[in-house]
């Protein structure tokens, strides 16, 4: 879903909000675009990935906000690995795409569901996914976010904590874009 520029005055209760970083991985300015992934991409190759590779993100505790999760290409077949935030909602691992179904490690989950690998902290496991398509779960999973990660919403997608009210907010938007992913220990 491609979102079109609004100004200041037009401003809503839908989210994202302009100026945020889903906004931005989503908006109609294919430059706006094309910066914020190139950001995104450098972050994880230079810093991210090699940290949690040689232990130190998770020696430091970054372990219990990032996971490293490890597909198989769709197309070369070769190991991608995508460092993304999680989060434990009702005993299940969630990770969000906010590029959605657009995101290379989405393509590639989709197309490899059997060769999936989470590094949890120092714990590797392979996970069976499930992506979460019901409107209603995904906006409960948007309220429970806004509600305990007010911070990171208001970076993320726009979201005042002092201001906006988890109750009227429409997440409708937010819905299309974020493709939510649950990883569930294989038993």
């Amino acid at each position: 879903m491609i979102l079109n520029d609004k100004s200041d005055s037009e401003r809503t209760d839908e989210l994202p909000r302009t100026g945020s970083s889903i906004y931005k991985f989503n908006c109609s300015d294919e430059e706006t675009r094309a910066k914020m992934l190139k950001k995104y991409k450098r972050v994880n190759k230079y810093l991210i990935i090699p940290l949690y590779r040689i232990g130190l993100l998770p020696a430091i505790g970054f372990g219990r906000i990032f996971l490293l999760l490890k597909t198989q290409g769709r197309t070369t077949g070769k190991t991608r690995r995508t460092p993304m935030e999680y989060h434990w909602i009702n005993d299940v691992i969630h990770v969000f795409s906010a590029r959605g179904e657009e995101a290379d490690w989405i393509k590639n989950l989709r197309a490899n569901p059997d060769n999936v690998e989470v590094r949890h902290g120092f714990h590797w496991f392979h996970p069976k996914a499930e992506f979460v398509e019901n409107r209603s779960e995904k906006i409960d999973i948007f309220k429970w976010y806004v509600k305990k990660h007010s911070s990171a919403a208001k970076m993320l997608f726009g979201w005042n904590p002092k201001t906006d009210d988890p109750e009227k907010t429409n997440f409708s938007k937010l819905i299309d874009i974020i493709t939510v992913v649950q990883l569930f220990r294989k038993s």
